[in-house]
């Protein structure tokens, strides 16, 4: 089974990197535009700052999301070439596994791992099924093979139809009759997925999706956990704490691993869907499953990290932020209890493209990091990219930040 250990066992840090693993009493200074942007030449720094730039530009933005679609789907000329040279560029690793090395080894250069996702948008037909599952296989196989990349996601709606997830939501799973031809092949599909993850030395993640069918979500990962869990963390699910439900099901989940004999695992996040889920709940009068503010969603976040930290040598948690207080907040709290900041079983986790204050020194400092990275072609993660320069349109909070540090490196070189 690969090593999962600290980026030490992983990737050569460069020497300041080992200085600061050493220095055991200082945090990463996440404020270092120097190292952050270390690894872009001054014309590559320039064009990242326009793209940040035009992004923060919400007409544009929605511009792209109205039109940028349609112009490559219908295929008008220079569409995908402008898409791939702008936003592609920037958030997306390649458009295959084999391209994306690339994108691996300047990671692994500088002690940062890679989570492969596959970006395109789940198929409602059993051949995108079956598309998307060989793709899974694949990632994970590649996953297994590269020593620099800790594993592969996977979003269960692209196995299993939506709807046949919504219909089982509110019922109890038995794994042993499943109740639908389709359940059955999907979580015959994810078994394979994780054996070879298991056979192979590879994690597997399993995205959170809408909370209509996330309890059946719940059932299927702590099925393969109990399977796959049992010598060393190889599933793990996700917690979307900007539910107000969340906090608790982590924590009965945990116990229930106890109890059973196998380890759990988990990615916590602060959530995707809210819009969405405030929406559908409005619409359809039943109370939202979403937190009363933003406060109760860091709240819970910081709890859920502090909670896995507690039991760290039964969880293994990645932290999937891009909240700088979050982190400094769990790093602290490690650095009180003497606890080693390549301990295996507390990683962090940013998306590619974005905060790489927080990766890159976080990874120069010793501590187990990865970036996110979807790969895939133009036109099939397009979706995913749209929703990534919406996000960035605001000016203050963490977008904001990108950009104000890509300025600020700018100013330091002098251009």
């Amino acid at each position: 089974m690969k090593d999962l250990g600290g980026p030490a066992a992983q990737f050569p840090l460069a020497e300041r990197a080992r200085k600061a693993w050493n220095a055991e009493q200082s945090l990463p200074d996440f404020t270092d535009t120097e190292l952050t942007f270390s690894h872009l030449d001054d014309r590559r720094l320039r064009g990242t700052r326009r793209l940040f730039r035009l992004m923060g530009y919400p007409w544009l933005t929605r511009l792209m999301g109205s039109l940028g679609i349609k112009t490559v789907n219908w295929g008008l000329p220079g569409a995908e070439w402008l898409v791939k040279n702008t936003l592609y560029k920037q958030f997306v690793g390649g458009t295959t596994l084999e391209e994306a090395q690339r994108a691996i080894a300047r990671l692994a250069s500088r002690g940062v791992g890679s989570i492969l996702d596959y970006g395109a948008e789940g198929k409602e037909t059993p051949a995108g099924r079956e598309a998307a599952f060989q793709e899974c296989l694949r990632a994970t196989e590649f996953a297994a093979a590269t020593p620099a990349v800790i594993g592969s996601v996977v979003k269960l709606t692209s196995l299993i139809p939506f709807e046949v997830l919504a219909r089982y939501n509110d019922t109890t799973l038995d794994f042993a009759a499943l109740p639908h031809p389709d359940l059955r092949t999907g979580v015959q599909r994810l078994e394979q997925i994780c054996q070879l993850g298991r056979e192979r030395g590879c994690e597997v993640y399993l995205d959170a999706e809408e909370s209509w069918i996330q309890h059946s979500i719940d059932q299927i990962a702590e099925y393969l956990m109990r399977r796959y869990n049992r010598e060393g963390h190889v599933v793990f699910t996700t917690c979307q704490l900007y539910r107000h439900d969340r906090l608790p099901y982590l924590k009965a989940a945990h116990l229930r691993a106890r109890q059973e004999g196998y380890l759990f695992a988990l990615k916590i996040v602060r959530g995707a869907y809210m819009v969405k889920e405030g929406r559908r709940a409005e619409d359809r009068g039943y109370p939202t499953p979403i937190q009363p503010n933003l406060a109760s969603t860091h709240r819970d976040f910081d709890a859920a990290a502090a909670y896995c930290l507690e039991h760290r040598e039964e969880i293994a948690c990645c932290l999937a932020s891009h909240n700088e207080r979050s982190i400094v907040k769990l790093l602290e709290a490690m650095q009180e209890a003497q606890i080693p900041r390549d301990h295996p079983n507390i990683r962090f986790s940013q998306l590619l493209g974005m905060s790489g204050n927080l990766t890159f020194n976080l990874a120069e400092g010793g501590y187990n990091v990865s970036k996110y990275m979807v790969y895939g072609p133009v036109r099939e993660v397009l979706p995913y990219l749209v929703r990534r320069a919406q996000e960035n349109t605001s000016v203050t909070g963490e977008a904001g930040r990108e950009l104000r540090m890509l300025q600020e490196e700018c100013r330091r070189r002098g251009l």
